[in-house]
């Protein structure tokens, strides 16, 4: 079904809206691979799963055969490629032509890839989904570092434009977040709203998808919105 990246600032909500997204589209019964580049995978951290060395991005761009036998199966259609609980046993970031292999094979292995990129420019990995991706779901930012943030990679999010949706998840209830957008001269095509209390449900359960309440159920309808965009069911598609 395709790549799929999420990109943006620090902070601004990349790999909360990218697990979400990822349990959603599994729920829908679609087979989802969830890459982290990310040496601290907070991914990893977040879905509280230990990523052994052979179930790793290591593995999957050192070895051949089937990524389904290499990926962390996080749970029912949901899988994960992350860097090993030991970084290093790691090291530095993979060969660009490894990468460029990787992104590919995965887009033939899984229905959906989604790869929560670093907001640095120093992993190649990223690179090459960001450059492969059907779509790129480009969050806005919760910080006022978020116009220093966007000014930095101006060419390249130019050079993505076609393909970028833009979502503003509320992070900071105190945030002047229209302001934000005016300045980037950006309109978000998704807004998902502020949970005041997301780190509790967190350690609860490993997705903010489907929670409970009036955030909850705004919350359940943003991420939905987002994977129309993935299955052909967006407004602009």
């Amino acid at each position: 079904m395709g790549i799929y990246a999420v990109w943006g600032p620090p902070q601004s909500g990349k790999t909360t809206m990218a697990i979400d997204m990822a349990f959603a589209l599994s729920i829908q019964g679609k087979s989802v691979c969830l890459i982290s580049p990310e040496l601290y995978s907070e991914l990893a951290a977040r879905l509280n799963i230990r990523i052994e060395p052979e179930k790793s991005l290591l593995a999957a761009y050192k070895k051949t055969g089937s990524l389904k036998q290499i990926v962390h199966t996080a749970d029912d259609l949901l899988y994960v490629l992350a860097v090993p609980f030991d970084n290093d046993a790691f090291g530095a970031d993979m060969p660009e032509d490894a990468a460029k292999a990787l992104i590919e094979q995965a887009g033939r292995t899984f229905d959906v890839v989604i790869v929560d990129c670093p907001a640095h420019a120093g992993s190649v990995l990223a690179a090459w989904a960001l450059s492969c991706a059907d779509s790129v779901f480009m969050m806005s930012g919760a910080h006022s570092a978020a116009v220093m943030w966007n000014s930095s990679f101006r060419r390249a999010i130019t050079a993505m434009k076609n393909k970028t949706h833009y979502v503003c998840a509320e992070i900071n209830s105190n945030f002047d977040y229209r302001t934000l957008h005016n300045i980037l001269g950006v309109t978000p095509e998704v807004w998902l709203p502020h949970f005041p209390d997301a780190s509790m449900l967190q350690l609860l359960k490993r997705t903010l998808y489907q929670a409970n309440g009036r955030t909850g159920r705004a919350y359940t309808k943003g991420i939905d919105q987002i994977c129309s965009f993935v299955t052909g069911k967006g407004d602009d598609q």
